[in-house]
């Protein structure tokens, strides 16, 4: 299973959802009441994670199911050498996986989803709410850039989860994002993840820290030249030439 490591030069996408700033969610007695997404088997919180001997990659607070054959390309920003997200690419479709922080009291995939609709319209894209696995999720076509450079629309798909204190954000990329029976083994990544929140005191919306597999080993920043997929559109919309290393 290979696995790359991308490093994004921009800071601005469109999607990021923290750039209002709630009050802190402070830790609390743990016999308040928790609000979760009802009806769903599965991204799991770290207490209630199935034993299903499900081999997954560990990146501190998310874990990550694994298939074969699928890329795992980390972005991280420059400055701060902060993991931001983690995409899953496999065949002609991707997924796209941040976890945030969230309010004890839940609804924050509500909150999100609108102030994304609303990035995305002011953008010059257009958003569609529509009912999904994860429930109410939005269907979009987004601004972006080709391989060419020049400006185009492609579509994405963006699904949220409401956990204990965390929210698990997801982009289904590429052929992920229109085709439903491409999508279903990135559903059941999104899944399968689970999430360890930790009991630090975080604001709604700041992301959980991601860190790199201890065994994740980065060769030359030339390594993906000549790599399989090397003609595959870009996946993610967002994201603006990459530098790719190969993680074996």
């Amino acid at each position: 299973m290979a696995q790359v490591f991308r490093r994004n030069r921009q800071n601005d996408e469109p999607t990021e959802s923290t750039d209002t700033a709630p009050e802190a969610d402070t830790v609390t007695d743990e016999s308040e009441s928790v609000v979760v997404t009802p009806g769903l088997d599965g991204p799991y919180d770290i207490s209630e994670a199935p034993e299903d001997n499900v081999v997954r990659i560990d990146f501190g607070s998310l874990k990550i199911p694994g298939v074969e054959g699928m890329n795992v390309n980390l972005e991280v920003d420059e400055q701060s050498d902060a993991v931001v997200a983690i995409t899953i690419v496999l065949g002609e479709g991707g997924l796209q996986l941040q976890p945030f922080a969230a309010p004890r009291s839940g609804g924050f995939w509500e909150e999100v989803r609108a102030e994304l609709g609303q990035g995305i319209t002011t953008a010059g894209g257009a958003i569609d709410e529509v009912e999904g696995r994860f429930g109410i999720e939005i269907k979009a076509t987004v601004p972006a850039v080709n391989e060419e450079g020049e400006h185009a629309l492609q579509n994405v798909r963006f699904a949220g989860v409401d956990g204990q204190r965390w929210m698990l954000r997801g982009v289904f990329l590429g052929a992920a994002a229109v085709d439903e029976r491409a999508a279903e083994v990135f559903e059941d990544i999104f899944a399968g993840c689970i999430i360890d929140r930790g009991a630090q005191p975080m604001a709604p919306g700041e992301m959980l820290p991601l860190q790199l597999p201890e065994d994740a080993v980065a060769t030359p920043e030339d390594a993906e030249e000549g790599a399989e997929g090397e003609d595959r559109p870009p996946l993610d919309p967002f994201e603006r030439g990459p530098e790719i290393t190969e993680i074996r």
